[in-house]
């Protein structure tokens, strides 16, 4: 768990120099995301702002760098550690752009004191009327059905072999959902005007709309093609494979990043390329719509999404209902997330599961949202042992303490734990389709438990 931790802290560092270490150097006409004359460079006031951003961001980096200390230390606390690591991220995300930010505030104040507008607000308006025509060379919205299938047959073939696993493979069906919402938006986001030339702004949107298309449809087939791994790699029975199953499901993981950066810089490129051969290339003066020029907030305009200034991609016009909607479910939703996983760690660190014999000759295993009872007279194997073979976890908890819920166990197939992990003996419980392991944090409370299970079970 340290490991995907700390890999995700690497690749946010890597994430957070790539966005904003290049925006402070002049290019394409911007510097800090606020569009200025290139002349507007030589002036000491700009180099200032420049110096002192390097300077902040270097230390924000090293300052949280040292805030990981205490997420090392909590290591054997499994609970506690990703809760801090949750913390720790929400911060990062937090006071990382905290140097760019007054970087942005203190570049435009001087631009409006100085007047350094490049060219003139609403002029840009007069070739939209050809750059706003559809493209009909986009990828068919009927495309999507071969994700759907995929989708659809994946969940099928679960619920016929192991429909415990319904839950998990349902997420092909969901970022299906998302690809195809996401798909219909982008065909329109707001037309880019790149030129004096109206067959340049067709062109690049043409082009644009195009390879957007395909992506999002490309993407909800990898990911479908993703869920089907991750489902054979649950169920591999052969250990010696789980490696190689596990570097393929890693690799599908990083395949959409790989093919978005691709993609957009290919687009990139395209623009570029056309713009060097046109020589007529403007740049728009709006910084006045950009919120510490990461969020686009404009009223008058209806358009969806807008190109980033920052990174590559797009982002929300918050300003309109579809916007709002997006971006606050955005946010209420990894509240909900980071609140719900934090509470599952905290109740499987504070809470145990309680085995007891009913009355009615029942047993029943009581755990928040992974409880189960059976009768004893279904049990047909009962035992004390040692060790519990390896396998992977279906639906449930698994921290380096304890193992709660489904699992598919080495040899014995469908299992059911409820177990605080490296402390035998366990109880082991066969029933027709399922094993179940239980113990107490206590061994000789598991001992005497298992001795009372015996005894009620030989007089059923």
């Amino acid at each position: 768990m340290t490991l995907i931790l700390l890999g995700v802290v690497i690749t946010s560092y890597i994430a957070l120099s790539i966005a904003y270490k290049p925006l402070a150097t002049y290019s394409n006409g911007m510097l800090f995301a606020i569009t200025l004359p290139a002349h507007a460079m030589e002036d000491k006031s700009i180099q200032k702002i420049q110096d002192r951003f390097n300077k902040q961001f270097t230390k924000v980096k090293l300052w949280l760098i040292v805030l990981l200390i205490p997420f090392v230390l909590l290591h054997y606390l499994s609970a506690y550690h990703v809760i801090y690591f949750f913390g720790w991220l929400i911060t990062f995300f937090i006071v990382s752009i905290m140097p760019f930010r007054r970087a942005f505030r203190d570049t435009l104040a001087l631009k409006s004191e100085n007047d350094w507008f490049v060219g003139k607000k609403r002029m840009i308006q007069s070739d939209l009327r050809v750059a706003y025509l559809k493209n009909q060379r986009s990828a068919s919205l009927w495309l999507f059905t071969i994700p759907f299938a995929i989708a659809m047959g994946l969940m099928l073939w679960v619920a016929r072999d192991n429909d415990e696993l319904i839950i998990v493979t349902s997420g092909g069906l969901a970022l299906t959902f998302v690809f195809l919402l996401v798909s219909l938006l982008m065909r329109r986001v707001k037309a880019k005007v790149y030129s004096t030339n109206s067959d340049v702004n067709v062109s690049l949107n043409q082009a644009f709309r195009r390879s957007t298309s395909f992506l999002w449809l490309n993407l909800a087939i990898i990911e479908n093609i993703h869920y089907l791994l991750i489902y054979l790699l649950i169920n591999n029975d052969n250990m010696n494979m789980t490696g190689i199953w596990i570097a393929i499901t890693l690799l599908f993981s990083a395949l959409p990043i790989g093919i978005i950066l691709y993609v957009y810089r290919k687009i990139k490129d395209l623009e570029q390329e056309v713009l060097a051969q046109d020589g007529k290339a403007i740049y728009t003066d709006d910084d006045e719509c950009w919120a510490s020029g990461i969020f686009y907030h404009n009223p008058l305009d209806k358009s969806i999404f807008v190109e980033k200034r920052i990174g590559i991609g797009f982002t929300m016009n918050t300003a309109t209902l579809v916007g709002k909607i997006i971006g606050w479910g955005s946010l209420g939703l990894v509240a909900v997330l980071i609140l719900g996983v934090s509470f599952m760690l905290i109740r499987s660190e504070l809470t145990s599961p309680i085995l007891t014999i009913a009355a009615n000759q029942k047993i029943e295993i009581e755990y928040p949202m992974h409880s189960f009872d059976f009768n004893l007279a279904d049990i047909e194997q009962l035992s004390l042992v040692e060790q519990i073979p390896t396998g992977s976890k279906t639906y449930g908890e698994a921290t380096g303490k304890s193992a709660r819920g489904s699992f598919n166990l080495k040899e014995l197939g469908k299992s059911r734990l409820y177990i605080f992990k490296n402390n035998p003996p366990y109880i082991q419980i066969k029933l027709k389709n399922v094993y179940i392991f239980y113990n107490k944090k206590d061994p000789l409370q598991t001992k005497q438990l298992f001795e009372q299970l015996q005894n009620n079970w030989r007089v059923k």
